[in-house]
């Protein structure tokens, strides 16, 4: 039986004796994402961190999940939740380059711990060090519950790939002008592409590859047409998976609620950490027995990709270009950043 299985498994009984214990007073909380179940994450939300605040709150609070988008979009979900249009909700910070500024640091570091429970220890420690993260989230109207993240970055082109050099020359796809910037620096052409028509612009040839987070290009079937995939447990997709509640909807809550919800996603973020392990390893699997080509990269590598002299210029422009738009203490921002990053290396 899988992690994910003994997990699920163990939850139906509390969810089934929260569910009885509902009344007509319960709270129902309806919960936003715009990704669809199927996948890690969402798969793990429906049926693990749900649950479990239903249980931890003795069936005071009731959730109503909306997943694929069906309540909120990917650009709606953080003013959604904030007008509690729904009370829960994920978003992905790199949807809102404007808004959510202090958390793009979080791509600025395109390497770093393999295992879940150090990246959570970095997240966790950098929103109670770094203000500007909470603060952020406050000023959209909800309040911080639980991270999770994508398994790491990885490579999925249409030519052939035995090491980082063979993207040189070739047009790549990333998310964000700062993964498109990686590229760059380590030779490939950056293209931005919009996510949902990656799959044809690999098959048509507009793009030679596309570099994102493993578990989503798999989830996407990207390796159906760029069957030649590089990989690293070390290219963490840094950027953090905020799951939050609507600030009004927390505060109207009693101290011992408040803290049943904590509980439960410091559980829930526990208790990932095994799925995020399993789910790598069953990319993997399912790849192999596809027949696609799988390499793993090499130390060289992954020092190029994170060269020390190139990363540090653009930190530093991603310093002047955070103070442009607002976020006075950039500098002070990345300076933290780097010695959580560091720490979390260290473990």
């Amino acid at each position: 039986m899988s992690i994910f299985s003994q997990i699920k498994k163990g939850l139906v009984a509390g969810a089934i004796l929260a569910t009885t214990a509902l009344t007509a007073q319960a709270d129902t909380l309806k919960y936003s994402d715009h990704d669809a179940t199927g996948g890690m994450r969402t798969d793990f939300v429906n049926d693990v961190w749900l649950p479990e605040i239903e249980k931890r709150t003795d069936g005071e609070i009731n959730i109503r999940p909306f997943f694929g988008g069906t309540l909120l979009g990917s650009k709606e979900v953080l003013g959604g939740v904030g007008d509690n249009i729904a009370q829960l909700g994920f978003v992905f910070p790199g949807h809102y380059p404007n808004r959510m500024v202090a958390h793009s640091v979080f791509a600025m570091f395109p390497t770093g711990p393999a295992a879940f429970e150090d990246q959570a220890w970095m997240y966790n420690q950098a929103y109670e060090q770094i203000p500007a993260l909470k603060n952020e989230l406050a000023k959209a109207g909800v309040v911080p519950l639980m991270i999770t993240a994508g398994l790491p970055g990885a490579f999925f082109g249409n030519n052939e790939l035995n090491g980082l050099d063979d993207i040189q020359g070739d047009n790549w796809r990333a998310g964000g002008k700062w993964l498109l910037r990686y590229l760059e620096a380590a030779g490939a052409n950056p293209v931005s592409v919009p996510w949902g028509d990656v799959y044809v612009a690999l098959q048509t040839g507009t793009i030679d590859g596309v570099f994102a987070n493993y578990d989503g290009m798999h989830l996407m079937k990207f390796d159906e047409v760029a069957s030649n995939i590089m990989i690293s447990k070390r290219l963490w997709y840094a950027t953090p998976f905020v799951h939050f509640i609507n600030k009004d909807i927390y505060d109207s809550m009693s101290e011992e609620t408040r803290q049943q919800l904590h509980d439960a996603s410091r559980y829930a973020e526990q208790q990932f950490a095994g799925v995020y392990e399993e789910a790598f390893n069953t990319v993997r699997s399912e790849q192999e027995e596809a027949g696609y080509s799988i390499v793993e990269l090499s130390d060289e590598d992954i020092a190029k990709w994170s060269d020390p002299d190139k990363l540090t210029a653009l930190q530093e422009a991603w310093v002047e270009d955070a103070k442009a738009v607002g976020l006075e203490n950039a500098d002070e921002v990345m300076a933290k950043m780097r010695d959580l990053h560091a720490q979390a290396m260290a473990r």
